[in-house]
């Protein structure tokens, strides 16, 4: 029984290892592959650059702006807002690209040292769908509302501290910065569980 049961244990280990091996060995080879160093480059940077903006847009700028006077807000969401969503949209759109071309081009290599395998790609693929989400909710809640706002910001040379049944476009104003928090929290949510999920995909 003991003896059964140390094999097992043995067969397990060398399972593990014959995977950290290959990973090894895959990793490698792509290395040496410049056209895949470019795309991996250019797709992580962009990830990267999509996650932090989107955790700073909730953690810094949603949050300061309630706490800012009527008219340092307006100066700053004229100002700096513009500029933020072309960052994010950019980046995002950058990264998806990226991604797309680097995952054709992973999945028609034919080496077994190079390809990845059954397993992996479902997690990336998993990974890769959640990325689409994000874009969309990107592209189709956060960006349309943060120019919104905007225009209304313009259109509101000196706007109420706090929104108000009287003031339509303050309380308008108000729901358009509820709306590019959510969009923002969920968006850094699902790009995290992404790029998780790709982290496996590309180890197993």
């Amino acid at each position: 029984m003991f003896s059964t049961e140390k094999g097992t244990m043995d067969d397990v280990v060398a399972y593990h290892n014959n995977l950290s091996i290959h990973a090894l060995s895959r990793f490698q080879h792509m290395a040496a592959d410049a056209t895949f160093l470019v795309l991996l480059v250019l797709h992580v940077g962009a990830i990267v650059a999509w996650m932090g903006g989107a955790a700073l847009f909730v953690s810094v700028i949603i949050p300061s702006l309630s706490k800012m006077s009527p008219a340092s807000r307006a100066e700053f969401i004229q100002s700096a807002l513009p500029r933020y969503l072309r960052f994010i949209t950019g980046s995002s759109i950058l990264a998806i690209i990226a991604g797309v071309i680097l995952y054709g081009y992973v999945t028609t290599q034919t080496t077994n040292s190079f390809a990845l395998t059954g397993p992996g790609l479902v997690y990336i693929q998993a990974g890769a769908v959640l990325g689409l989400v994000v874009l969309i909710i990107a592209l189709g809640i956060l960006v349309p509302a943060g120019r919104k706002f905007i225009s209304l910001t313009k259109q509101a040379p000196n706007p109420p501290a706090e929104p108000s049944a009287q003031n339509p476009m303050a309380a308008q104003m108000a729901g358009l910065q509820r709306r590019m928090g959510i969009a923002g929290r969920l968006g850094v949510a699902l790009l995290g569980i992404a790029l998780i999920l790709m982290i496996i995909g590309a180890s197993i």
